[in-house]
């Protein structure tokens, strides 16, 4: 297939269109991320306290270092100043409880500034009654003057009355248990996503029950769109507790699709409470698997040469993984940002086309508009027609700045648009 310049022309259309990961394994940036303001991630958790009857509810605020205002230290290296600061409204906007963390970061050298693997979070822990609450979490960057906030709805379920009741399914890493197994500490995942497959993660849960004479059974799977199910268990516990901790060690080798959902259902007698939790594998710098980098390569067929394509499919993970960042690195349009814009783009086009425009036996990258959208960005007018007597359902796609126009025909009527033969020269002009 002849190749185009389509890093050009990724330029041309622009870097800033923000898409939603579907089916492609890359996670793409936030949009608010690597834009000079103190940009944060936010996971709120909830178990239940044995001690207080209340909800313990755990915050966490995750800064990338790239994301700070580094200043040269007085002494060496470089500092970073942040105030961050938690507040939590009931339903009458009243503060019921609020928190103001100061933190001073230093590193010693410049690289360092720039990192988005280094990061820092803040924890902040309180105990909520039920009911429905407000939660804000504000930066302050006190070198760049500059501010984010997030505001996120909550609502925390009165469990102690309820026969049987299930706390918030927590995706967490880092996870420490004392001799007798109680959870002492965890770090929870940002947004349920893991960028890595291989080691472990656990899933954590609280359950209270009022009938400690009725054994406590929980079962538990995890399945993707396209299989039934990858794993799928049984816990019973004949004696239980009030109050039960429940805690799953999961190896992430057994999954190589990237989105699952979660799905535990707790039974004690004739009572029963299910919980849905969706979470996936994305990677967002390299891909640290042969499956997802073979992939990546693939869904870069259109700016590779099929010479490239074939060599690194057929070499070792190492191999590969080295030539996707020296790819990339080279078309960086700003190397002084940790953050590569036109990768971004790049595949989030990608992801954009999976989503919308699979069809079967083949992914959105693959399909006609699949490959039109990922080599020149989102059209500039779509003019369609579904339901033209006598024809086929079409569609036309109309770039005004490059000068360009497609026909797309729905060859099947099942959504299997096709580029029109006409119209395969206007693609290589």
């Amino acid at each position: 297939m002849k190749k185009v310049n389509v890093l050009g022309v990724c330029v041309i259309v622009g870097i800033g269109i923000l898409l939603q990961s579907a089916h492609a394994q890359y996670r793409e940036y936030a949009k608010e991320s690597g834009i000079g303001i103190p940009f944060f991630k936010l996971a709120l958790n909830q178990r239940f306290d044995e001690h207080s009857k209340q909800v313990h509810f755990y915050t966490r605020a995750q800064f990338l270092y790239d994301d700070l205002m580094f200043v040269r230290s007085d002494t060496s290296g470089y500092d970073a100043d942040l105030e961050f600061i938690i507040a939590i409204y009931d339903k009458n906007n009243r503060v019921v409880r609020s928190k103001t963390v100061h933190k001073k970061i230093h590193v010693p050298n410049f690289d360092l500034t720039n990192s988005r693997k280094e990061k820092l979070i803040i924890k902040n822990d309180f105990f909520l009654n039920p009911g429905k609450y407000k939660i804000l979490g504000r930066s302050n960057d006190l070198i760049s003057n500059k501010s984010a906030q997030r505001k996120v709805s909550i609502k925390i379920d009165d469990f102690i009355h309820k026969k049987i009741a299930m706390s918030k399914i927590i995706f967490a890493h880092d996870l420490q248990r004392d001799s007798s197994g109680h959870v002492l500490s965890f770090t929870p995942t940002f947004g349920n996503n893991f960028n890595v497959r291989s080691g472990h993660f656990f899933v954590l849960f609280d359950v209270f029950t009022q009938d400690t004479l009725q054994p406590l059974q929980v079962h538990y799977s995890m399945s993707s769109k396209s299989k039934k199910s990858d794993l799928d268990t049984t816990i019973t516990r004949t004696a239980p507790a009030r109050y039960n901790t429940f805690v799953l060690d999961i190896r992430k080798e057994r999954f190589n699709r990237s989105e699952y959902t979660l799905e535990v259902t707790v039974s004690s007698g004739k009572n029963k409470i299910k919980q849905l939790q969706n979470f996936s594998f994305y990677w967002t710098d390299v891909p640290n698997t042969i499956a997802d980098i073979d992939l990546a390569l693939k869904e870069m067929t259109y700016i590779l040469s099929s010479d490239s394509l074939k060599k690194y499919l057929k070499a070792p993970l190492k191999e590969k993984q080295a030539f996707f960042k020296r790819f990339w690195k080279e078309r960086d349009p700003d190397p002084a940002t940790a953050r590569n814009e036109l990768k971004n783009e790049y595949f989030k086009r990608v992801n954009y086309a999976n989503r919308e425009f699979k069809v079967m036996g083949q992914q959105g990258w693959q399909t006609d508009r699949g490959r039109i959208l990922i080599k020149f960005g989102f059209p500039d007018d779509v003019e369609r027609h579904p339901f033209e007597m006598g024809t086929k359902p079409y569609v036309i796609w109309r770039y005004y700045n490059l000068r360009k126009t497609f026909l797309f025909i729905d060859v099947t009527g099942f959504g299997d648009y096709r580029l029109h033969p006409d119209f395969l020269e206007v693609e290589y002009q």
